[in-house]
């Protein structure tokens, strides 16, 4: 029997780039200029690689796994609610974010979806035993603002480019804004790097990695991931203030 997919888009095709510069807050653009264009080859996009960092990935991956199996439910995604036209990220309503506009530019009138963006997460006291000695590897972040966070993204989902704008760093912290200045980002890859999987940190794409591989993830660089292979992909995110 014949199957149909029973799928229509909402909105048509662009026939035109869409240019996401518009979308970053101002205070982001003017503190960490950046090139923009896609079809530049000679940058310093690649810049942001740190080194390897020596600890027991494998084990933390085995654990995360297994956190993660315990409930086979994302605890994140991202919609668009057109009857209220908000952007969700989970069951938050974010329009009161400085991540807003971006997630707008890739959730209304887009085919980003539920569908396709979801991911599981870890952080913080959730770690467990892992939580102390992870929180020790990156001194030159404020520990009373500091926090970790593992992504787990299944295959076939997404996490659309975007500049970071800390909005998970506002709520938990309850500051009224970020400091764009002050603040900082490290990622660290929790597994090799195996066939489908994807991260694009400006126009550099850092594969393959090894696990432990660390990057400073420049604030103001348009930066995204994929997996479209059959293995989970991990990273695990360390996000706070500079120590002074």
């Amino acid at each position: 029997m014949e199957h149909r997919l029973m799928i229509t888009f909402r909105s048509p095709f662009s026939k035109t780039r869409i240019d996401p510069k518009p979308a970053v807050p101002t205070d982001i653009l003017e503190q960490h200029p950046w090139h923009w264009d896609p079809q530049e080859t000679d940058h310093n996009d690649a810049n942001g690689f740190v080194g390897n960092v020596d600890f027991d990935w494998q084990a933390l991956a085995d654990w995360s796994v297994d956190f993660c199996n315990r409930d086979l439910k994302p605890q994140k995604w991202w919609r668009f609610d057109y009857e209220e036209d908000a952007i969700y990220h989970a069951n938050e309503n974010v329009n009161n974010m400085p991540i807003k506009e971006q997630a707008f530019l890739a959730y209304k009138n887009n085919t980003h979806s539920p569908d396709n963006s979801c991911y599981f997460k870890i952080a913080n006291e959730e770690f467990a035993e892992w939580e102390a000695p992870l929180r020790e590897l990156f001194p030159q972040l404020r520990k009373d603002k500091l926090g970790i966070s593992l992504f787990l993204q299944p295959p076939g989902h997404t996490m659309y480019s975007h500049v970071d704008t800390y909005s998970s760093f506002i709520r938990r912290t309850g500051d009224a804004r970020a400091d764009y200045s002050k603040l900082r980002r490290y990622m660290i890859f929790v597994t090799p790097w195996d066939f489908g999987q994807f991260f694009h940190h400006g126009n550099h794409v850092l594969q393959p990695w090894r696990a432990g591989d660390c990057w400073d993830v420049q604030p103001g660089v348009y930066h995204g991931s994929a997996n479209c292979g059959l293995t989970p992909k991990m990273t695990i995110h360390w996000s706070g203030e500079l120590v002074d």
